[in-house]
């Protein structure tokens, strides 16, 4: 090998070796489609009998994925269930403890529930006009808590009477919401599309009705996902700021934030759940087509420490949401970029 050759072939080993450095390997993503083609799969959750349950924006249908019955690449294990109006456009679902399956309609300006022993669909209209619901939450007591992006407004449904009670929330358009024993908290990331940017997280007092806001640095942030962990630990994403955060009450009132840094530019760090068995949180980077991981054994706040980055197989799969299975496996979906019409119909999973 010549001089020019071999420094050649250093540099581009050193460039694989840049490239890799905080992306990991995954050898055990699989794939599943979807039967409706571009479907655009979105939010996502398991029922107690281990059946995961997901929303088609694009397809207008919700999906059943029943692992036991699946074969990678295929169909095979999915059935999916027609909404009853067209251009609904289901986003985002959860599972109730009864094991109904709740979704928001965001083009239909509806909340739906789905019967999964008789199939049926019963749709609940929200009282503000156009509000675009967003994503879902059971409280303790049953009630389905869920964001009105557009009316800057939070929502609660009762299930057994089927009214829907409404809360005024400041500007920030109100995207993503846990419940605790005293709160109500959502991320307030503005519109960042049409350049409405917000760095907040909300809280409403669910004894007195009052809100109050939490200021996220740094400013245009954009916090997004959000997850209540099993030891009640508040995490979250800041989707512009390529960062996985928490809440930290452990002084006093308000929390403080505490952050951790994931590597590169515009990681479009969206979704995220955390495993506090084997203490890793998990979230999506759909801009770098991936899904990352934070390993808390090893990670250091304000750094990167404990990050890696899985890409996946699927060029474009733009990976939306995810959860994890009993056994600490996770699975996501993969929309493609629907809002510039490129769509995707996947469901993966990760096995770590």
């Amino acid at each position: 090998m010549n001089k020019k050759r071999f420094l050649l072939t250093i540099s581009l080993l050193l460039a694989g070796i840049g490239y890799w450095a905080g992306a990991a390997k995954a050898e055990s993503i699989i794939e599943y489609i979807t039967p409706t083609a571009d479907s655009s799969p979105a939010g996502l959750d398991f029922d107690s009998k281990g059946n995961l349950w997901f929303a088609e924006i694009n397809g207008n249908r919700i999906g059943k994925l029943v692992p036991s019955e699946t074969k990678a690449g295929t169909s095979k294990g999915i059935v999916e269930y027609n909404l009853p109006n067209p251009n609904s456009s289901p986003q985002y679902l959860m599972v109730s403890n009864d094991d109904m399956v709740w979704f928001s309609e965001i083009s239909g300006n509806r909340i739906g529930r789905l019967d999964p022993e008789s199939g049926k669909i019963k749709e609940f209209d929200i009282p503000t006009p156009d509000s675009e619901p967003h994503q879902l939450f059971e409280s303790e007591n049953g009630m389905i808590w869920f964001t009105e992006f557009e009316a800057n407004k939070i929502g609660r449904l009762n299930p057994k009477t089927g009214e829907i009670k409404e809360f005024e929330v400041n500007e920030g358009h109100p995207h993503d919401l846990v419940v605790d024993d005293e709160y109500v908290w959502y991320t307030q990331g503005g519109k960042f599309w049409a350049k409405v940017f917000a760095n907040k997280i909300g809280y409403l007092e669910l004894e007195s009705g009052k809100i109050g806001e939490i200021i996220i640095p740094p400013k245009k942030s954009v916090p997004h996902g959000l997850s209540l962990a099993s030891d009640g630990t508040i995490w979250f994403t800041q989707f512009f700021a390529n960062k996985i955060s928490r809440l930290d009450f452990s002084e006093d009132f308000p929390p403080v934030v505490v952050s951790y840094q994931v590597p590169g530019k515009r990681t479009g760090t969206h979704d995220l759940v955390v495993d506090y068995n084997k203490r890793w949180v998990w979230f999506v980077a759909n801009h770098k087509n991936s899904i990352g991981k934070l390993d808390l054994n090893e990670a250091d706040p304000g750094t990167s420490k404990g990050v890696q980055l899985y890409p996946l197989p699927t060029r474009g799969a733009h990976p939306s949401n995810l959860v994890l299975d009993k056994k600490g496996n996770v699975w996501f979906t993969e929309m493609g970029m629907y809002f510039r019409g490129k769509f995707q119909n996947k469901i993966g999973q990760l096995i770590p």
